[in-house]
Formats: C-alpha cells, sequence, structure tokens
C-alpha cells in the first residue's frame, strides 16, 4: 500500500488534488498535505511516503529545493512536479534530482489518474545491491577518517533506504543487521579487525537503528584508540594542566598534538570519560579549592588566578560543580 504527500501553497490545489486521488481505485494508504517545502521535508523525515507531489513555488523551500534534498536523503521516493507553463524549464532542472513525472496545470482528474497509473505500474521499489553495498562503503569510509558525523550522515541515508525498499519491519530489521557484518569486513580488509560485539540485539524496529547507531560509534572509538590514542592524549592532559589557567581552547591542543579537533574531541572522551570542556573546569576549580583554603587571598583574585576575568562566571561554574558559592566554601573551611 502506497502513501503520497502532497506539497503545495494554495489550499484550492491541495484540496482538489486530495480529493481527485481519493477517487484513484487504488487504496492508497494515506495522503498527507504540506504547504510549503519546509513542513514537507519535515513530514517526510517523521515518515517516508511513496509518491511526493510537490508544486514549483513555494514559501521558505521551494520544489527544487525539495526534490534536491528528498533525493539526496530519501532516494526511493519517486517525485512530480506540479508546475504552470511558465515554470516548466524550471522544471526540467529537477531531472537530475530524480524527478521522471511532471503535472502541468490545470489538471484534470483523467490527466492525473492516467499519471498514478503509469507510477504505479512500475511496481514496488526494487531492491539494489549496489546500491546497498554504496551505502556501506560511505559508513566505512567515515569510520576510517574517523569521522562520527559523516558517519552518522551515511547511515541515516543509508536507514532511509532500507526503510522503503523494505515490506516489512522484519525484512527491514534484517537489512540494517545485514550492513554491520559487512561493515566489520571492509574494515578488516583495511588493517583494522573490529573486536566482537557483545551489546545485546533488539529486534523490534522500532529500536534497532539506534543499536547500529551505537556501534558504528563504538568502531570510530575503537579505531581511535588503536592509532596511538592513548599516548596521545597523556600528552594533551599534561599540556592543558601547565596550561589550565590559560584561555586554551580545544583546537589549540589539537594543533599542538597535531591532530584534528574533532578527533581530539573523540578520543579525550573515550578515553577519560568526560569531555575537554569537562576536564578543563574540574582542574580550575580542583584549583580555586586550594586557593580557597588560604585566608589572606580575595576570592575576586582567586577567580583571576584559575583563569576566569568574570567573577560572576566563575562563583556560577564553582557553585554549580561543588553546590556551594566560593563564600560558602570558606566558611565550611571555618575562613570568614
Amino acid at each position: 500500500m502506497k502513501h503520497i504527500l502532497i506539497a503545495d501553497d494554495e489550499p484550492l490545489i491541495l484540496k482538489g488534488l486530495v480529493a481527485i486521488l481519493k477517487q484513484h481505485p487504488y487504496p492508497f494508504g494515506s495522503i498527507r498535505t504540506a504547504t510549503n517545502g519546509e513542513k514537507a521535508l519535515q513530514m517526510i523525515g517523521e515518515s517516508i511516503p511513496h509518491l511526493l507531489f510537490t508544486d514549483i513555488r513555494m514559501p521558505r523551500m521551494d520544489g527544487l529545493e525539495l526534490c534536491r534534498a528528498v533525493h539526496e536523503k530519501y532516494p526511493t521516493v519517486e517525485k512530480v512536479i506540479i508546475s504552470g507553463y511558465g515554470d516548466f524549464e524550471y522544471a526540467q532542472a529537477c531531472i537530475s534530482y530524480g524527478v521522471k513525472e511532471y503535472l502541468l496545470k490545470p489538471f484534470t482528474p483523467s490527466k492525473i489518474h492516467a499519471l498514478l497509473q503509469k507510477m504505479l505500474s512500475r511496481g514496488e521499489v526494487a531492491f539494489s545491491i549496489s546500491r546497498y553495498e554504496e551505502f556501506v562503503e560511505q559508513i566505512v569510509d567515515g569510520i576510517w577518517a574517523l569521522d562520527d558525523l559523516a558517519a552518522q550522515e551515511s547511515l541515516e541515508r543509508w536507514e532511509s533506504y532500507c526503510k522503503t525498499a523494505s515490506a516489512s519491519d522484519a525484512d527491514y530489521v534484517r537489512m540494517l543487521s545485514d550492513g554491520l557484518p559487512m561493515v566489520h569486513k571492509r574494515l578488516t580488509v583495511r588493517g583494522f579487525r573490529p573486536k566482537p560485539d557483545e551489546a545485546a540485539e533488539p529486534r523490534e524496529a522500532g529500536k534497532y537503528f539506534g543499536h547500529v547507531c551505537m556501534q558504528i560509534s563504538r568502531l570510530i572509538e575503537d579505531l581511535a584508540l588503536q592509532r596511538g590514542g592513548q599516548d596521545l592524549m597523556q600528552k594533551a592532559k599534561a599540556y592543558i594542566d601547565e596550561r589550565i589557567t590559560q584561555e586554551l581552547s580545544l583546537e589549540d591542543v589539537a594543533d599542538f598534538l597535531g591532530i584534528t579537533p574533532p578527533y581530539l574531541s573523540l578520543l579525550f572522551k573515550k578515553v577519560y570519560k568526560e569531555t575537554f570542556v569537562q576536564y578543563r573546569i574540574g582542574k580550575r576549580m580542583l584549583l580555586a579549592k586550594r586557593l580557597l583554603e588560604i585566608p589572606h587571598y580575595r576570592t575576586h583574585d582567586i577567580a583571576y588566578e584559575v583563569g576566569y576575568e568574570n567573577y560572576p562566571h566563575f562563583s556560577r561554574t564553582f557553585k554549580k560543580v561543588t553546590g556551594l558559592s566560593p563564600l560558602e566554601y570558606r566558611h565550611a573551611m571555618g575562613i570568614k
């Protein structure tokens, strides 16, 4: 059963098209509507349709931009451009975004029914193993580059493809689960042998993709550590400790180590179980507590001493970490 989404900012067009589609003998699963491309893209993310009808001219995001975004993220969605004769040349630019059909205004029920019959006769989306392997390779490239963001973006495109190409929830889970051994095998060929996966594997369709995402993140972390992450992070910590009162950014430390900031962030959290910022704040507050235990030090001077030019900021941070303000901490130590 197919699902349809219509994107058009003209209420009469939407109402008329919905009425005509409902008259078609094919029992569509759902017919949803959106008044602009931005809303349509959001709705597609929530539930992927089989067919998308979209007007060319819409506010926020026009039909061309919508088709481009859908083609990149949801390649199996069939797209129909709704356009006037004056927009026809503009509509032709959508060919590169997988658009194969155009619906010219004014349209009639017979014209739309003929178009639907043509599209429905193509049958369900055929599963392409080459397309599937292409997504897997993109995920492996992201892992190998230790680029968690790129790997997750590839995962989302792959998941969208599996969702639209599968016939059932069980089929969807199987398609995703089949991909993990392929990822492991390709990483092994490149010289990285992943550790066995000991995590419990959910079988529910709604939870399985989250499980896959966690497995890919774990692979990136393990690969990063294998590439000498432990030694690098000891150097990073020593460098931070020596400059704990200075304005030191993640980029500064990464530059010193000769690695990228995302790689440093990933390794630091993996090795020390906290972020770079959390570690730096913790060290500064530890130093602040030692100085607060010295009676003749003024709290404002201590704030500056540990790297805070703004005293209120220092006071808020200290209380967030210790549960006490600087003055309350001193009073608790018996210092007035």
